[in-house]
């Protein structure tokens, strides 16, 4: 199992997605959570979000209860104004397929 950094999740209702993005085909949705602290294992650059006053590019790949998956930084304590959620290590950004 990856190391893991505790990080809280600040609003009810977050999406889980399989990547950085809101979008994707199917809808890329695989579940949401509520408030609280899950486990990060890595964070990356991926689509910007806006929410109110609050804006993130930065994506965290989170430990949840539908598995492992996406969320924006925006819902995620520390993440706001295009800032990394201090402590999760940070990785590249995958375009495409990366087995091809």
């Amino acid at each position: 199992m990856p190391t893991t950094v505790e990080v809280e999740v600040i609003r009810n209702g977050t999406n889980v997605r399989r990547g950085g993005s809101t979008k994707g085909k199917p809808d890329n949705i695989i579940g949401a959570i509520n408030r609280g602290r899950y486990h990060a294992r890595v964070q990356c650059a991926g689509e910007q979000v806006v929410e109110g006053n609050d804006r993130n590019f930065w994506w965290v790949q989170l430990e949840t209860p539908h598995g492992v998956g996406w969320v924006t930084a925006v819902r995620v304590a520390g993440g706001v104004n295009d800032g990394e959620i201090p402590g999760v290590p940070t990785g590249r950004t995958v375009f495409g397929d990366p087995a091809s």
